[in-house]
């Protein structure tokens, strides 16, 4: 009987033990990627028919992401020298694309609603994402591109 009472407690032993030394708790995988990250960013507009280089410029900032609401979701924080602005981002492994679809895009003295597009990446420490804002104007075309690169602080 004391064999067997010590085969039971063996058995309850072995089988309360977690597999593959697992904490029980998933890991959620926006972790790796929250954080504060310095920014080199450039940009370059371009008005078709006619110039095809309208104007370029660059500069450095900060991008900040968080957790989002949703699972898959992060908030990204952008501040450079007078522009700050809050988006959320939909995350699919180390790729993402900004939710939103409309932005304003400036050009000459005026201000236009534009078509917004914008997806990004994760590698390593490393960030890049790439937006596009498109505003057609009476048959031209005038498309904002914006890059940013950098690295986790």
């Amino acid at each position: 009987m004391r064999r067997i009472a010590i085969l039971f407690i063996l058995v309850l032993s072995i089988a309360s033990c977690k597999k593959g030394g697992s904490s029980g708790e998933d890991v959620d995988p926006r972790e790796q990627y929250i954080g504060v990250y310095d920014i080199d960013y450039t940009s370059q507009t371009k008005v078709t028919p006619g110039f095809p280089n309208y104007s370029e410029d660059s500069g450095k900032g900060t991008i900040t992401l968080a957790k989002g609401e949703a699972a898959n979701e992060m908030k990204l924080t952008s501040e450079f020298p007078g522009v700050t602005t809050t988006d959320v981002v939909k995350l699919n492994g180390t790729q993402f694309t900004v939710t939103r679809t409309r932005n304003n895009l400036t050009f000459g003295n005026k201000v236009y609603d534009g078509e917004y597009t914008s997806s990004g990446s994760f590698e390593g420490k490393n960030l890049t994402l790439t937006a596009v804002t498109k505003v057609n104007q009476n048959g031209t075309l005038v498309e904002w591109t914006q890059s940013y690169k950098g690295t986790k602080r």
